[in-house]
């Protein structure tokens, strides 16, 4: 049978996990929290641009308080969603940014806005992304299965991604319009949306935990060395946090300069702003959508070659002025994020026992927000005795000079991910055995 005829029984195949029902809250949920972040990324990052007398510095410190909290609640938040119902962890983390967001609107609407009331929103809206993101992660392994688990990753990779264009496009709209106040209020309408679906999920919310685990009351500290060693004793998950913490650092550390780029290159507003972030949202739609066709193809290429798509586009956009040009290649610089991100995932999960994926996936993004967040702080700084156009594109080319280092390593990716999938996959067996659950469903 030819590839073609194949492709779309493997797309059917890929969607069949919208008919899970807590899986479709769940991605629902996630689409409405992250349109929320997205688009406290663009109000927030604004507003420290305008504020902060048109410097790229405040949009930066804007990434980084956004991000770094993770470093420290991240890894306590995944000792936690490995103990206790992770639909509920992350819903915690969505209260938290859906009531900073509002009093943001408040201080917005009643002039009181200021510099430090930007960076203090943007700082607790980072607490809140690390209880909520380690939970979020591993909630979907439970709930779509082992067998599925880069489908799952994939389709809710649309959904997070597919924010980075519903957040800004809407919130562009309203800040343009209507002004910095009814945006935040837009941001935490956004995330009492997703903290209403996660908690209406039923079933598989809570981890399958060794009962000798509660029954020690084992320190916070103690597993979260357990999870560290985890994540450097099995292989292939070192060498994929290493790759994507300079994916993350990179990459994705750059949005804080994106005001000074739609500025100083294009001599735009908040418009030409958001046009910018909300291409990037489209591609980060498409690119998932796209792999799906071809999900079977080994992690370790994909990576490979969305790793290079993620950061050659920066290097045009750095460069040109042209909009058109601008808006595709962010489209692009999109589309290979998203997968790139996307397949980091998958594999990690897929790799992850399922009592260690929140202490994995609390590592992973402490490491990557934490890198982005110092990196994003750099960047921006570097804008005030650099072009903000070179800035965006040397460390674009750094990374794609990353991944052709790394191209002899791709074969051995490929076969520790499948390798360690299988052992994973036994293990599951033998709990659901052991303790009557089934853990893949």
């Amino acid at each position: 049978m030819s590839t073609s005829a194949k492709s779309p029984g493997s797309f059917r195949s890929a969607m069949s996990v919208f008919a899970i029902v807590p899986f479709r809250k769940v991605w629902f949920g996630a689409l409405s929290g992250n349109s929320g972040r997205f688009a406290v990324i663009l109000v927030a990052g604004w507003e420290a641009y305008r504020l902060g007398g048109d410097s790229a510095i405040w949009p930066s410190l804007v990434s980084f308080f956004l991000l770094t909290p993770t470093m420290v609640f991240g890894l306590i938040a995944g000792t936690y969603a490995d103990r206790m119902n992770r639909a509920k962890v992350a819903a915690v983390g969505q209260t938290i940014n859906a009531a900073v967001c509002f009093a943001a609107g408040i201080f917005a609407f009643t002039h009181s806005m200021s510099l430090g009331i930007v960076l203090a929103t943007a700082a607790v809206v980072g607490i809140g992304n690390s209880i909520q993101g380690p939970a979020w992660q591993t909630l979907i392994p439970n709930l779509v299965g082992q067998d599925k688990i880069v489908d799952g990753a994939l389709a809710t990779r649309i959904a997070q991604q597919g924010s980075e264009l519903i957040g800004p496009a809407i919130g562009t709209l309203v800040l343009t319009t209507m002004g910095p106040g009814w945006t935040f209020m837009l941001c935490s309408a956004f995330y009492l949306g997703g903290m209403l679906l996660l908690l209406s999920v039923r079933g598989h919310a809570r981890p399958i935990v060794d009962k000798n685990t509660f029954a020690k009351r084992t320190p916070v500290r103690r597993q979260v060395v357990e999870g560290l060693s985890y994540v450097k004793n099995t292989s292939p998950i070192g060498l994929l946090f290493v790759w994507v913490t300079c994916h993350c650092s990179l990459t994705m550390a750059t949005f804080g300069i994106l005001p000074t780029i739609a500025s100083v290159n294009f001599h735009g507003s908040a418009g030409v702003y958001g046009v910018l972030l909300t291409t990037f949202g489209l591609g980060s739609v498409l690119g998932p959508l796209v792999l799906l066709l071809f999900r079977r193809l080994p992690p370790g290429w994909v990576l490979w070659a969305t790793g290079i798509l993620s950061g050659a586009p920066l290097v045009v956009i750095g460069f040109t002025h042209s909009e058109l040009l601008a808006g595709l290649m962010s489209m692009l610089a999109g589309a290979g994020q998203a997968v790139f991100m996307s397949m980091i995932y998958g594999s990690v999960m897929s790799c992850s026992a399922n009592t260690m994926r929140g202490r994995v996936s609390s590592v992973q993004l402490s490491a990557t927000t934490g890198a982005m967040g110092l990196a994003s702080l750099g960047w921006g700084a570097l804008v005030s005795v650099a072009s903000a156009g070179l800035v965006l594109a040397v460390p674009g080319a750094v990374f794609v000079a990353i991944c052709f280092g790394l191209i002899g390593r791709v074969g051995s990716v490929n076969r520790s991910v499948a390798s360690q999938t299988e052992v994973i996959r036994v293990d599951n067996v033998r709990r659901s055995e052991a303790e009557g659950t089934d853990t893949d469903k």
